[in-house]
């Protein structure tokens, strides 16, 4: 039974995998109310960064402000999902870009970890200023670690943190 439930689990990745591999040509941003909480929230959907047979890394970002109507907000939150057979960021929450060249290193404001479909599910939270992301988003080159796992932002990545970037000026 364990054997099915992670098998499905593997399916489950390598789809939603995809879907987020075709995110990376043209990014998706959304944006929700809350009318309860007087509160939006505009996301960047999360974007796989690498996949393999035991193992999905995505990236996301996203700010809020109060109300309905757009306001010029200077925070926003990057973040990372993981999906692996095993937790692999609970010892390591360190996240080290190098962008066109140029060290930044943070620690993970806030961590979260469950389980999903039998497998360890991880979330790490940056919280980042508007200069920070447009430095990042402005770049040619964003290579990354986070944890012990590497990678490099995808052009679709960066396209979508920059125009998350210019959301966060609207008014």
């Amino acid at each position: 039974m364990n054997r099915q439930r992670y098998a499905l689990a593997i399916v489950a990745l390598i789809l939603s995998s995809t879907a987020l591999c075709r995110a990376q040509e043209k990014p998706e941003i959304t944006v929700r109310y809350d009318r309860f909480e007087d509160r939006s929230l505009v996301k960047l959907t999360p974007i796989n960064l690498a996949i393999s047979a035991t193992e999905g890394l995505a990236i996301g970002a996203a700010f809020g402000y109060q109300g309905s109507t757009p306001l010029q907000t200077e925070s926003a939150v990057l973040y990372f999902q993981s999906l692996a057979a095993n937790l692999k960021y609970r010892n390591n929450q360190t996240l080290i870009l190098l962008v066109d060249g140029e060290r930044l290193a943070r620690t993970a404001d806030r961590y979260k970890e469950g389980i999903y479909e039998g497998m360890a599910a991880e979330d790490l939270y940056f919280d980042i200023d508007d200069k920070t992301l447009m430095r990042i988003a402005s770049a040619k080159k964003v290579e990354g670690r986070l944890g012990q796992k590497e990678f490099e932002l995808p052009k679709g990545v960066l396209e979508g943190l920059k125009e998350l970037a210019r959301r966060m000026k609207q008014q």
